[in-house]
């Protein structure tokens, strides 16, 4: 996994922003993690095919 996108500095910026009160061994490993967080925010972001809802490929079973 590539590094994350934001500076060391930015993600402590954004623990104590948070309220969280962390180990110097706890902000390492998050900062580590976060570029797995920044992969699932683009994958959530990015556009999807409208066939890609399963809604439009249920179909109820009417016979009951």
């Amino acid at each position: 996994m590539a590094a994350p996108k934001i500076s060391r500095a930015e993600f402590e910026f954004l623990a104590r922003r948070a309220g969280l009160s962390l180990t110097d061994a706890q902000k390492l490993e998050l900062y580590g993690a976060y570029a797995h967080l920044e992969a699932l925010i683009e994958a959530l972001q990015a556009p999807l095919d409208p066939a890609a809802e399963p809604a439009t490929i249920f179909a109820a079973d009417r016979s009951a």
